[in-house]
């Protein structure tokens, strides 16, 4: 069986070197990469960078205004996130130490890690960068390596990272190939085990065809990583919520709805080489939580670099701490999400029981909205009112009246006289339908 899959590797992967492979998306693929649109993709990234050339306009806020007028307003209407994963541990130790912080996955660069995260019982995802140029025998060989592994704790396997950037010559069309050839492979022998890939955006400054191109991402996993990273510019940190949601039209392009990781920044750009500031991640942490989100993940472990920024590391600890908290609180309840205007998202969580609770979160950096700059506030849960059905005896026969009789009366008895039923030889109980107070 290893031997056929690798001759069918070889085949598709040979045909694509050579220029000759026919596949359903390659001359679709021709069109929808203009030159304007690869050059926009390997730009420096930007959420409010300038659109291509077939845009209205080049202004970056009036794009911006535009692309999210359709989401502003609009509820959204979910679960709460359900999982928290760090990037790229580097040691075993690091992988405890998350583990101790409340996370419960990671993305391994390392596969080697994934012994220490099996035995800190934490999910894992193994990281892989596949492009054109990859020898199916590579890809065989990951497959293989991955079938020793706990496959209760293997989450994921990630095909690529950034295919725009990392290999902008790789047709798009490619990754739907493999996911259509490793799919089957999967659901039989790893059947708990979801194919990813991950990608910038979707930006604002996006046309139709930057659309259409990044929906053959959505039909090549099970799970889709974006990653809004408003901060690298000091960007409107709101962009969490607006990347989320404009997810759903490249799900609706390729005709499916996949899970969201959505990946938030502990990481530094050169030159600025800056660390959000741990309460515009605590913004950027819940509304990814409340916004859609099946993971919050970040990028990346990195404590030689966190220590950099005094107070950075004890507050994303206490920020883990908070998350998971408010994760574990509201795990079952429904979540109805709405950013208004001005940049203020609330979010009505409602329990099986009816119990409810608000959390406010303004996105701005300055007071708006009644909110503090950048205040995440959360209301007390409490339950939503109910009528009671009343302990009066409804019941019309004598029975009722005796409390001799009702005293000695059983449970069951009690139950039917309050439901307008007589249990007993009088026959004189009639229905009588039951009160509210």
């Amino acid at each position: 069986m290893a031997k056929i899959r690798l001759n069918h590797f070889t085949g598709f992967v040979g045909c694509l070197l050579a220029g000759m492979m026919i596949s359903r998306v390659g001359q679709a693929e021709s069109a929808l990469r203009p030159e304007a649109a690869q050059a926009e993709i390997q730009q420096t990234p930007d959420s409010t960078a300038t659109a291509a050339t077939n845009a209205p306009t080049s202004d970056p806020a009036e794009l911006r205004r535009a692309a999210n007028a359709v989401y502003t307003g609009v509820p959204f209407v979910g679960r709460v996130a359900r999982t928290f994963e760090m990037y790229s541990p580097r040691t075993e130790e690091a992988v405890q130490e998350l583990k101790a912080m409340g996370f419960d996955q990671v993305m391994l660069d390392r596969p080697n890690l994934h012994s220490a995260a099996t035995k800190s019982g934490l999910k894992f995802v193994l990281a892989h960068w596949w492009n054109h140029d990859t020898k199916p025998e590579d890809i065989a060989a990951a497959v293989d390596r991955a079938r020793p592994t706990d496959r209760a704790l293997l989450a994921g396997f990630s095909i690529m990272d950034e295919p725009e950037r990392n290999s902008p010559d790789t047709p798009f069309g490619y990754y739907i190939d493999v996911y259509e050839q490793l799919k089957p492979e999967f659901t039989r022998d790893l059947p708990k085990t979801r194919l990813e890939i991950s990608h910038w955006g979707p930006l604002a400054s996006w046309t139709d065809q930057h659309y259409e191109y990044f929906s053959f991402l959505y039909e090549a996993a099970d799970v889709m990583r974006i990653m809004p990273y408003p901060d690298l510019h000091e960007g409107p940190l709101d962009e969490v919520f607006f990347m989320t949601r404009r997810t759903e039209r490249l799900m609706e392009l390729a005709g499916r709805e996949l899970p969201l990781v959505v990946i938030l920044q502990t990481w530094i750009l050169p030159p600025e080489n800056k660390l959000p500031d741990i309460n515009e991640l605590r913004v950027m942490t819940y509304q990814a939580m409340l916004s859609g989100a099946e993971t919050v993940s970040f990028f990346d472990h990195n404590p030689e670099v966190w220590q950099q920024t005094p107070g950075f590391t004890e507050g994303f600890r206490q920020l883990m701490k908070e998350a998971v908290g408010f994760r574990d609180r509201y795990r079952s309840w429904s979540v109805q999400s709405v950013m208004s205007p001005d940049g203020i998202l609330t979010a009505t969580l409602t329990s099986t029981r009816k119990h409810s609770a608000t959390v406010q979160i303004n996105t701005r950096r300055e007071p708006a909205g009644g909110l503090a700059a950048l205040e995440v506030r959360e209301s007390v849960a409490t339950e939503c009112p109910q009528r009671q059905p009343t302990t009066d005896i409804a019941c019309a026969c004598p029975c009722s009246k005796d409390s001799r009789i009702t005293k000695r009366m059983s449970a069951r008895s009690r139950r039917m006289l309050r439901q307008g039923k007589c249990s007993h030889s009088c026959r004189a109980g009639r229905r009588v339908a039951i009160g509210y107070r």
